[in-house]
């Protein structure tokens, strides 16, 4: 995984050193270069970045004024020559700070400290329990399903009817967002059917059967559909 780095001093040479280090390093890659706080604030608000490469001491915007004006911070890693520093900036909840002159094995030891507390922020958000159910509003109530119980979800004109082995269920959305919100289970295999494969009883030639419901696989959707349906078998 490669991460957006954007340094931001007022020194030339120092911008210099930071993005030769960068570009030594195989997991970084370079955002952008600012020579002032003002200049930094105008990029990241309109560009991404994971690391933030940060002097302190700058004329007209400090580090810690820039940091102060974002609502969403970059993880910060301080650069300056000023130890004084130090306590003021983890205070702002910075992941490293680095004394000028930087040491290339310093700096590739605060690096290795931020991507790994990166690395953990992506991992908790994968892994993080998400709900098993969902809402459908009908005209009249809003109905609650397991994406479990789904056996298959059918377009009609204007509207999508839930199919459960209990129940059939009309609602006034369109099917191709339906298919955007549902887990990895589910497939379309026509421009009016997605199935849960899970509840898939066997396969007929160009047809699914599903309780005692046959359902098309249109040549659209046919690859994509095997593609699934192999990676589901033991043999």
């Amino acid at each position: 995984m490669s991460y957006h780095v954007l340094i931001v001093d007022d020194e030339p040479p120092a911008r210099k050193l930071l993005s030769d280090y960068v570009s030594k390093m195989s997991n970084l890659e370079l955002a952008g270069v600012c020579k002032n706080g003002e200049e930094a604030l105008g990029f990241l608000k309109e560009n991404h970045v994971d690391i933030l490469l940060l002097d302190i001491r700058m004329p007209l915007m400090t580090g810690m004024d820039l940091l102060n004006e974002l609502e969403e911070k970059p993880l910060t890693i301080f650069v300056t020559a000023y130890e004084e520093y130090a306590v003021k900036g983890y205070e702002l909840d910075v992941i490293d700070y680095l004394m000028k002159p930087v040491s290339f094995e310093r700096f590739t030891k605060a690096i290795e400290k931020a991507t790994e507390y990166l690395s953990a922020q992506v991992t908790t958000e994968e892994t993080a329990e998400k709900p098993d159910y969902f809402f459908i509003k009908t005209d009249t109530r809003i109905v609650k399903f397991l994406f479990s119980e789904i056996q298959a979800i059918e377009a009609q004109r204007e509207y999508v009817k839930f199919i459960t082995p209990s129940r059939k269920v009309m609602s006034l959305v369109s099917l191709t967002g339906i298919a955007n919100a549902l887990p990895g289970e589910f497939v379309r295999i026509h421009r009016s059917f997605i199935i849960n494969m899970r509840h898939i009883d066997e396969v007929q030639a160009n047809e699914v059967l599903i309780g005692k419901e046959l359902y098309p696989i249109s040549r659209n959707y046919r690859e994509d559909f095997f593609r699934k349906l192999d990676g589901m078998k033991l043999l």
